[in-house]
């Protein structure tokens, strides 16, 4: 499993504006996509709660910080494997040491750079460590890579939304998300309204 392992479980993706989501990569020993991330604060009248399901934090959890140590040992023999370099930035995604995570995800691009989920999950660090114009870069390559990857552009919703108070930008982003028609996408009704209340205030 990948950085949803042991207490972390299930796909994120019940709506609330506070979390941003990911989705590791499709392969045997990654496959489980990442949790949603606390960031943004909840829409209007809504609480700031995680989805049923959420991710908790995973800061100082004991089993995470014993796979990342195995992690690191087996990268000291093997220091450019690709997906053991993946697996330390999920690992450290998960223990909310964002810096540290990008390391290892721009260190794995290095050799590989054609995964959408990296790139949206090293977005959502960027995002997290106050990086938002790199965030946006990432998501929009990967949904460049992978046009129906909603995830990447969920998050560019609620990045240009909450963290650069673009309303009109989100809309636009929003509109692209609503065009994949992919079943998966959660409910869009609140960030609908949002952009609306915002775009509302600046007309009048």
């Amino acid at each position: 499993m990948q950085l949803i392992k042991g207490a972390l479980a299930g796909l994120l993706v019940g709506f609330f504006a506070g979390y941003m989501v990911g989705e590791r990569q499709a392969r045997p020993a990654l496959s489980d996509p990442h949790a949603g991330v606390p960031g943004a604060p909840p829409l209007s009248g809504q609480p700031q709660q995680p989805p049923e399901g959420g991710r908790t934090t995973g800061t100082g959890n004991p089993q995470l910080m014993e796979q990342l140590r195995a992690v690191e040992k087996l990268l000291e023999k093997d220091p450019n494997n690709y997906e053991h370099l993946v697996q330390a930035g999920n690992l450290l995604y998960d223990l909310n040491n964002f810096l540290r995570a990008i390391d290892y995800y721009e260190k794995a691009r290095a050799i590989r750079d054609d995964s959408p989920d990296v790139l949206t999950d090293l977005g959502v660090c960027y995002r997290e460590t106050g990086n938002y114009q790199k965030a946006l870069e990432l998501f929009d390559k990967a949904a460049d890579l992978k046009p129906g990857h909603w995830q990447s552009r969920y998050n560019a919703v609620v990045v240009r939304l909450f963290d650069l108070n673009d309303a009109a930008g989100a809309k636009v982003e929003l509109d692209k998300l609503k065009a994949l028609n992919n079943p998966q996408v959660p409910d869009l009704s609140g960030l609908e309204g949002e952009i609306a209340r915002r775009l509302g205030s600046k007309s009048n």
